[in-house]
This record gives structure tokens, sequence and C-alpha cells, in this order.
């Protein structure tokens, strides 16, 4: 009597074990895509953070450029700020920090950042810095102080008691500019910077 054949079942091939960080990459691709325009929050406009207003309406920027954070009548007008609020920056080593919000903040030398020089300046941003601006680099102070700042020249005497007019491109630029600073150099007098730079398109 012949025994019956019996069929092997198929080989298993072995399972590959997905690592515990393949997991987590597989579950967060769902998070990588880009969001929506409807999609992006919501910000205070920085021409109306800037000018002191509140009657700018909310912005929601398509992505980092500096004028994608002002609202549409800022970008197409003008933006005017008191001029006690305004001063000539003096020290090519103050620069903007990229930090969130328009306003640089006072830091401390205990920063984790090692690129990020301490700061004693009260809240403020720089403009009119570019390589296509003319004339002095500005600072608008978020509050406006009579206390002498390091690193800043008040603006000329005809100007203090007025507003100054800016217009938005790739930073905030000044419709009448303002007179470069001058330091004493050898007992001569010399420019911080030329007075003069390629024409440049506004972005």
């Amino acid at each position: 009597q012949k025994t019956p054949h019996t069929a092997l079942p198929p080989p298993t091939l072995p399972c590959k074990a997905t690592s515990g960080k393949n997991r987590h990459s597989a579950g967060m691709d769902r998070f990588k895509r880009p969001l929506e325009s409807d999609e992006r929050p919501l910000e205070r406009c920085w021409g109306g953070e800037l000018a002191g207003l509140a009657t700018c309406p909310p912005v929601r920027p398509m992505s980092g450029a500096f004028k994608e954070h002002f609202c549409p009548r800022c970008r197409e007008g003008t933006i005017f700020i008191p001029a006690r609020r305004v001063r000539v920056l003096r020290d090519e080593g103050i620069a903007n920090t990229h930090s969130v919000g328009v306003w640089n903040l006072p830091r401390s030398g205990t920063s984790r950042r090692k690129s990020t020089p301490p700061s004693v300046l009260p809240a403020h941003r720089i403009v009119n810095q570019t390589k296509c601006c003319s004339g002095a680099k500005l600072v608008i102070l978020r509050d406006a102080t009579h206390v002498d700042l390091p690193g800043l020249s008040p603006l000329p005497a005809g100007l203090q008691d007025s507003s100054l007019g800016f217009r938005v491109g790739k930073t905030l630029k000044p419709v009448l500019s303002v007179p470069l600073p001058h330091v004493r150099r050898g007992g001569e007098q010399q420019h911080l910077r030329p007075d003069s730079t390629p024409p440049c398109d506004v972005a």
C-alpha cells in the first residue's frame, strides 16, 4: 500500500524587521506636505507693528520673504513711523537676528547659539540695510526713548520732530534718504559706507 503524498507548505520568507526609526519616519511623512494657503497661521502685519498702529488686517505669509509679512495696504503704500523712534546705526556689528516676529529682542551673553551675539538694545528692527539701499542704515525702536543707546545716533536735527515714510521691498527703505553718519579716523571725517549703491529692483 502506497503512502499518500503530503504537500509541503511553501517556504516562509524571512520578514524584514522595521526599526522604530523607520516606523516613525513613515508616520511623519503625512506631516511633511506643504501647508495649503488657508492652513498657514495668521499673524499681525509688520507694517502695523512698526508704525504702532492696530488698523492693519492680519496677514498669512506664504513664505519667509520680508514683504510677505505686510498687508496689501502697507506693501503698496507708505508706512509712516515717528522719527522719535528712529535712530541711525553706527555699529556695523549690529544686525537683525532673524528671530520670530518683527522685533529683535534684548539678548544676554548666555545664548545657546554661538552665532548670536549679546545685545543690550531694546526691541528694535534694522532697516535700509541691504546692499541695494543708499543712505544710512536705520534702527526702528519699538518704544521711544531719550536714552543714548550704544552703536546708535539720533537723526539729524531737522528730522527729529517729524515722521519718516518708508516703502516695503526686501527691507524698509525711507522715502527720503537719511544722510550717512560720519566717524573721525586720523583726524578726517569718513562715511561708514559709500553713499551710492548699484541700481536694484525692489522685491
